[in-house]
């Protein structure tokens, strides 16, 4: 498959994926949201640091039906360093 391929294969693949994802994000905030009546910016600082907890624990929920995700889809997935970035995907090497 050449080039242009993948990566139209990838962009098609890229909207499923956020479906998925959105889906599957929804369904964990109903379970794990954080409720309080202040916006983040004048929270106290107890209050800002379970925002931050919860935003890592969506992080650890998610990665592996990511990974899988597009792994049965013959990718693989780089993280990017600052979560405010997209990840990249890989078209996987054919055994």
């Amino acid at each position: 498959m050449d080039a242009s391929a993948v990566q139209a294969e990838q962009q098609a693949l890229g909207q499923e994926y956020e479906a998925y994802i959105r889906k599957l994000k929804v369904e964990w905030l109903a379970k794990n949201r954080i409720t309080s009546g202040d916006v983040y910016e004048v929270m106290r600082p107890h209050e800002r640091e379970k925002v931050h907890q919860r935003m890592a624990e969506w992080g650890t929920y998610v990665t592996p039906f990511a990974e899988a995700w597009w792994k049965e889809r013959g990718f693989g997935v780089i993280w990017p360093e600052k979560e405010s970035e997209p990840i990249q995907v890989y078209k996987l090497e054919q055994a």
